[in-house]
């Protein structure tokens, strides 16, 4: 796996060895929920967020327009491109905005943090699944569920038709960690 860390005048990567299988997918999501967590408190993150539920024309107090707002930039502004070719690679929010891609990992943590960092009070999860008939028991894909006023919803922005609340129907196994 290559991580790359955001460092206060750039970026620097590191390589870490992931454990196999369902450990390795925890790893992986321990390192998600950091970079969402230290994203969401970044001012360039903030601002993007800002400016997102701005040119959205949400209202004030709109918290499902502005949760909306931000999933659909997410999904139709960050360019979807897969890992380096056979390792896995995370990045930091920042550095999804400053590229404007990344794969399912790299978005989902990009939306975890621009939620957070204009305060959405959502409970945040990152939901695993298994989508991947080859290969049934091994988690394959990541997207955000928000809890919000009591209703759960799943923000995939994978896919340009994937609205709020589409979620993948049938995955071999799903798990959940908060964000």
């Amino acid at each position: 796996m290559v991580a790359v860390y955001e460092r206060q005048g750039g970026f620097r990567t590191t390589r870490i060895v992931l454990p196999s299988g369902d450990a390795g997918t925890r790893t992986t999501l321990d390192i998600m929920r950091a970079f969402a967590l230290e994203g969401s408190k970044q001012v360039e993150v903030r601002d993007a967020a800002i400016g997102i539920v701005r040119m959205a024309g949400v209202r004030s107090h709109d918290l499902i327009g502005q949760l909306r707002a931000l999933f659909e930039f997410v999904r139709d502004r960050i360019l979807f491109v897969r890992d380096i070719y056979g390792v896995e690679t995370i990045q930091g929010p920042r550095k999804t905005l400053e590229v404007g891609a990344g794969d399912c990992d790299d978005r989902a943590t990009l939306l975890v943090a621009l939620a957070r960092s204009i305060g959405i009070p959502a409970e945040l999860k990152f939901r695993v699944i298994a989508a991947n008939p080859r290969f049934p028991r091994s988690f394959s894909h990541v997207y955000v569920v928000a809890v919000l006023g009591g209703r759960s919803i799943a923000l995939d922005p994978t896919y340009p038709r994937n609205r709020m609340g589409w979620e993948k129907p049938n995955p071999f196994r799903i798990g959940e960690v908060p964000a």
